[in-house]
């Protein structure tokens, strides 16, 4: 999370003197500056200290400036002395505030419902941003990024989309970087959540373009999420590239990458389990389990998903104690969705992924939906219910298409294939190797694989493999298809 740099408006504190008042606003916009710059450069401490000094300072003269920013030292007390402290903040900000309206009721109930949130208090942390969002509608580029942050942290993920887009067109007029930066970050975030995929990369792109020149945070936020987008569809090369940059941009700006989520999914999404229950692990690193389900980059999942496929099913059935009624508690669609999932995945149980779905049709992200009715299709197969298991996993396939998920739409139409579907093979559009070349050039001569082993010097076994390859590569499913699928020789 990065610090908002929030206007103060003069109408803030409406009864002290006009000159008090610009005063007020110019020193606290100074403050603001000198400590995020504290904060840059490694002193999150400094940081809360320029801006409590300053804060104390105004209580008494303009009690409602104060409060801002208050609120907003909230994130520098997390970073320097952890959540307790920075709810305390928070709520002093809050109390400060009472019966304020505008503006003010926006920044300081949103600072509140992230603090509530890292001590764990989800339900109270909603109510926050929930009144945050209530507060009119601001014009400012950089309130409006606020108030689309709180309504997505509230789960109203189409409002927080459409606040998104408002505030980067508006801080595109006024050249505000900063607020470019921060709206096209929650504009991608709501679009991941809603399951918009392509779109949801698209505003990644835009904020990586955004960027400063060079190596820098902002640029390294944007390749994150980046690789958390083309992990989720599936795009190996070019996750791959990400995971590459980010690493040398973390050796370039000195500090240690938290990588671990993107790769996890990637390796989930690949059928590597092992590996990717390990990166999961590795990035929760004794975390709380509650907070990687409900947090905006949530990781919980598919955590679970991949002990269990990598036989950890103890591991996965601790994770999903310990969430399952939290994540119910909430009473929101999308935290709802997934708990049952998640049970599901761990007891095989049938009515908890037909719950998993009455709950995904009021998310409406179709994406994870798919990802539901995938594993619901694999477990109503295992128990020969094939025709159901087919309905599942047609669905499946259909939604992963349209997200534009092309691998774990493969892995739906693999999986309805053994379900017992007569279905054409999806092309992976990989490339041949040469000798995968060699091979589709002779079975389109039509050479037997025992004559292909004869003339290639190799075991016929070594045939039949490569000839798996050069199938899935080309999306066919017989040898006469072969030909017919091979460009022509010039």
């Amino acid at each position: 999370m990065k610090t908002l740099d929030f206007v103060l408006r003069v109408r803030h504190d409406p009864d002290v003197p006009p000159v008090s008042r610009l005063r007020h606003v110019a020193r606290a916009d100074d403050v603001r500056v000198r400590a995020e710059a504290a904060a840059e450069a490694g002193s999150p401490a400094a940081a809360l200290a320029l801006m409590a000094t300053a804060a104390e300072d105004l209580e008494r003269d303009a009690p409602l400036s104060a409060a801002v920013l208050w609120a907003e030292g909230s994130w520098y007390a997390l970073l320097a002395h952890g959540a307790e402290r920075a709810l305390q903040l928070a709520e002093h900000a809050a109390a400060l505030a009472n019966g304020a309206a505008g503006d003010v009721a926006l920044v300081v109930h949103a600072r509140l419902g992230d603090a509530l949130q890292w001590n764990g208090r989800y339900a109270d942390a909603r109510r926050s941003w929930i009144e945050a969002a209530a507060a009119p509608t601001p014009t400012d580029p950089r309130l409006l990024c606020t108030r689309a942050d709180a309504l997505l942290r509230a789960d109203d993920l189409v409002r927080a989309r459409e606040c998104a887009y408002a505030a980067a067109a508006r801080a595109e007029e006024a050249g505000d970087r900063p607020s470019i930066r921060d709206a096209l970050t929650f504009q991608a975030h709501a679009e991941i959540h809603l399951g918009l995929l392509r779109e949801a990369h698209a505003s990644a792109l835009r904020l990586e373009a955004a960027a400063r020149t060079g190596m820098n945070g902002d640029r390294m936020e944007a390749i994150g999420i980046l690789g958390w987008i083309e992990a989720l569809l599936g795009d190996e090369p070019s996750c791959r590239a990400r995971f590459a940059e980010a690493a040398a941009g973390a050796v370039e700006l000195g500090f240690t990458p938290s990588g671990g989520m993107a790769p996890g999914l990637l390796e989930l999404a690949l059928g590597r389990y092992d590996v990717a229950a390990d990166q999961l692990e590795a990035k929760l690193a004794g975390g709380s389990p509650v907070a990687a389900l409900l947090s905006l980059r949530p990781l919980l999942d598919a955590l679970v998903e991949a002990c269990v496929r990598a036989g950890r099913r103890d591991r996965a059935r601790a994770l999903v104690d310990e969430v399952f009624a939290p994540a119910v508690a909430t009473e929101r669609p999308r935290y709802i969705a997934l708990a049952f999932r998640m049970r599901a995945l761990v007891t095989d149980d049938l009515d908890d992924f037909a719950t998993a779905l009455d709950h995904h049709r009021a998310w409406r992200n179709r994406f994870e939906e798919a990802r539901t009715r995938l594993l619901f299709g694999e477990v109503l197969r295992r128990a020969k219910r094939r025709a159901e298991a087919r309905e599942q996993l047609a669905a499946a396939r259909a939604a992963f298409g349209d997200a534009g998920a092309e691998l774990w739409a493969r892995r739906a139409q693999d999986e309805l294939r053994a379900a017992g579907a007569r279905l054409p093979r999806v092309a992976s559009g990989a490339p041949l190797t040469a000798q995968e070349q060699r091979i589709a050039r002779l079975v389109a001569d039509g050479l037997s694989n025992k004559e292909i082993a004869a003339r290639l010097v190799v075991s016929t076994k070594t045939v039949e493999g490569h000839l798996r390859n050069i199938f899935e590569k080309l999306g066919v499913t017989s040898r006469t298809q072969v030909a017919r699928a091979l460009p022509p020789t010039g």
